[in-house]
């Protein structure tokens, strides 16, 4: 996917410049920062994922979040073009499908920025600090505050999910100059942004992958969460066989179980 595509982006990313009209919930960024937007948003959301306090809903939505982040990683690196964009040009949507709660962030217009011939690096890092200093961090400080969260636990949902895909797409990818730059723009991402431009002590995507034996193939590795999702805080819901939390013998019994099921 070398050139530009607004389905691919709505498809994978949510991100789009479609409103919806079904919707539980539609509002401006710049408005759902707001302590009162925000605890609605949580309120709507909680009982749709059946959580048992709003805890599990800022990890939920944090991990939605981060498809938005992850979408401008991928128009970086793959179509060398970012947006310009700000909280009053990005709208939160919340809608249920096919008995599923969804979001979708919509987009006033595509506000394309093209990357230069020369400078490249310079640039991804003003993208970087733009979208994750005053779009993101505001957005995840209001969540972090509504669902009593650390800062820190929902931004930590977003390594486990630019783990997988980026190494997913490298692997998609037949160009070698893509595939470097998805590895390259990663590791700028990681390596060259302080905690600061997240609102935090250290960047939350300089972080060690840690893996485990498959649950159900012993020759194969997963990566281990980043953090936990809090799904074990919904109805009916465990700790997931990747989570952090879990103690190692317990992984073990589930690996058991899997094996022989």
């Amino acid at each position: 996917m070398l050139s530009w595509n607004e389905y691919f982006l709505a498809e994978h990313f949510r991100l789009t410049s479609e409103l919806r009209a079904d919707t539980l919930l539609s509002m401006k960024a710049s408005d759902l920062v707001k302590p009162e937007n925000m605890d609605q948003l949580v309120s709507l959301y909680a009982p749709l994922i059946k959580a048992n306090d709003s805890k599990p809903v800022g990890t939920y939505i944090g991990g939605w979040l981060g498809g938005v982040a992850l979408g401008l990683q991928y128009m970086q690196s793959v179509w060398n073009v970012s947006l310009h964009l700000s909280l009053d040009q990005l709208t939160v949507q919340l809608y249920v499908a096919d008995d599923y709660a969804q979001f979708s962030f919509v987009v006033d217009e595509w506000n394309k920025v093209e990357a230069p011939e020369t400078g490249r690096a310079a640039w991804l890092d003003q993208q970087y600090r733009a979208f994750y200093q005053h779009i993101l961090q505001p957005l995840i400080q209001s969540l972090a505050k509504a669902t009593d969260n650390p800062e820190k636990l929902i931004w930590g949902q977003l390594p486990t999910r630019f783990n997988y895909y980026l190494d997913y797409f490298v692997e998609q990818s037949q160009d070698e100059r893509v595939r470097q730059h998805l590895r390259d723009d990663y590791d700028s991402l990681c390596r060259q942004l302080e905690g600061a431009c997240f609102g935090l002590d250290k960047n939350p995507f300089d972080v060690k992958v840690r893996w485990v034996e498959d649950m159900r193939d012993p020759s194969k590795k997963v990566r281990l969460k980043n953090q936990c999702c809090l799904y074990y805080q919904t109805e009916k819901g465990q700790y997931c066989y990747t989570c952090p939390r879990l103690k190692e013998d317990a992984r073990a019994v589930r690996r058991q179980a899997a094996l022989q099921a």
